[in-house]
């Protein structure tokens, strides 16, 4: 139902094909950005961070709607869910490649996502440090960083390798939608059904669209 009226099959078809396709271009246009972050200053980490960790912050709300149809729970609850179901799983083929350098969890991006994007800094409890190390490099990071402060505990987070899975998770979810419409279970269908219509209406309120000047 949109704006109180019963749609056609042909009409939720196309509405279905827009919100998907509104997906995808947000996937492109952030990947894109972290591209030419890193090809134009290397530095910029933290930039490229950011920009993974809103279009997270982005997809974890359409994951909660189209689950359940509704939006009942805060950002933090959905935020962890997200990363729970989608990054921090088996079926996430970089989490799967790089478990020994993703020695986080939920918990711990949701503190990285409100330094950054609140302060642009990093969090202290626990210390979390961005650094492309690999495993035993990180390892040898933190004894050190614990004998010399004191016992100091730091929580290495591989900027790179966090981007990946981030990304990859995106896909991840939007593969769940396509397991729900081909299984059996119709409660889930009935929700995805609902959620992908209210997503489209959140889309045509606040999606933005970029308009070419012309000169």
């Amino acid at each position: 139902m949109l704006n109180g009226k019963e749609l056609t099959q042909t009409q939720f078809n196309e509405i279905e094909k827009h919100v998907i396709e509104y997906f995808n271009n947000i996937w492109q246009e952030i990947n894109e950005s972290i591209e030419i972050l890193r090809k134009n200053n290397y530095r910029m980490v933290k930039s490229e961070v950011c920009l993974a960790l809103i279009i997270a912050d982005a997809f974890s709300r359409f994951r909660e709607i189209i689950l359940t149809g509704k939006e009942e729970k805060n950002n933090e609850s959905r935020f962890k869910e997200w990363f729970n179901d989608y990054v921090f799983n088996s079926s996430n083929l970089i989490y799967s490649k790089y478990r020994n350098d993703m020695k986080y969890d939920s918990s711990n991006i949701w503190q990285l996502r409100n330094s950054l994007i609140h302060f642009y800094g990093l969090p202290t409890n626990p210390t979390i440090a961005l650094g492309t190390l690999d495993y035993e490099t990180a390892k040898k990071f933190k004894e050190t960083v614990y004998k010399s402060h004191d016992g100091m505990q730091v929580l290495v987070v591989n900027p790179l390798i966090l981007i990946k899975a981030i990304l990859h998770g995106l896909l991840v979810q939007l593969q769940s939608f396509v397991d729900i419409i081909k299984g059996n279970d119709d409660c889930k269908k009935e929700a995805y059904a609902k959620g992908i219509v209210k997503c489209y209406e959140i889309i045509q309120a606040e999606g933005s669209v970029f308009v070419e000047a012309k000169t």
